[in-house]
């Protein structure tokens, strides 16, 4: 049998009653088994990591120490190939229930606005409340802001807009989560979904950003 080493290990002044380096270690062997043996937990990205996990886990002693509002979703930033989408797909399998969650690409949803019309809108927000919804109630849309705006029978429409103001109105009135992963900044998402977006993004979520000096991991995949 091979022994898995762990690239990374748990800073001391973090004090939960779960243990994160076993935690860690399992998602890295999980890691590799969903996305290949190059997959490894980075020790540089452990002030991104932990917190999420403790949002997932709903540790509240983890989560203050972090400045994390578990009551707020996770808006995880960062420049491509810094393995946003791996790492929300990654913790999928630690969350707790009732916030499972599944990971929608918005450039996909774009294109079923394309075919579906306004009833995109109400797949991702208002339906989700109904026991019958295909989709559950949270969601993380993935790769926000590389969606292009889409037409359906001659309307136009930013549909990850449209979306992300009816989840807005979810979370205030339900509480329901919403995740998102994006490579846009501050400015880009203002000129992409209206300048109303930045106060509602702030009560909505908790911003996680990979540093600007992260490596693009995809290229350390190709070496």
């Amino acid at each position: 049998m091979t022994t898995t080493t762990m690239a990374v290990d748990v800073p001391a002044s973090i004090t939960s009653p779960f243990d994160y380096k076993d935690i860690l270690r399992r998602l890295q062997q999980k890691g590799r088994s969903l996305f290949g043996p190059h997959f490894k937990l980075h020790k540089p990205d452990l002030p991104i990591i932990v917190p999420i996990v403790a949002w997932m886990l709903r540790d509240d002693v983890v989560a203050s120490q972090c400045r994390i509002d578990l009551n707020k979703g996770i808006f995880l930033g960062g420049d491509i190939g810094t393995g946003k989408t791996q790492l929300m797909q990654l913790m999928r399998c630690i969350v707790y229930s009732p916030y499972e969650y599944a990971v929608h690409s918005c450039p996909k949803i774009a294109l079923d606005f394309g075919k579906s019309g306004t009833q995109t809108i109400m797949r991702y927000s208002y339906d989700c409340l109904s026991k019958n919804s295909s989709i559950q109630a949270v969601c993380c849309f993935d790769d926000l802001g590389k969606e292009i705006n889409t037409k359906h029978y001659g309307t136009s429409c930013n549909i990850m807009q449209q979306i992300l103001l009816a989840r807005y109105e979810l979370f205030v009135q339900h509480g329901i989560i919403t995740h998102v992963t994006s490579a846009l900044n501050t400015l880009q998402l203002e000129e992409k979904y209206g300048t109303g977006i930045r106060s509602r993004f702030r009560e909505m979520f908790n911003r996680i950003t990979f540093p600007a000096n992260t490596a693009d991991k995809r290229k350390n995949y190709l070496q």
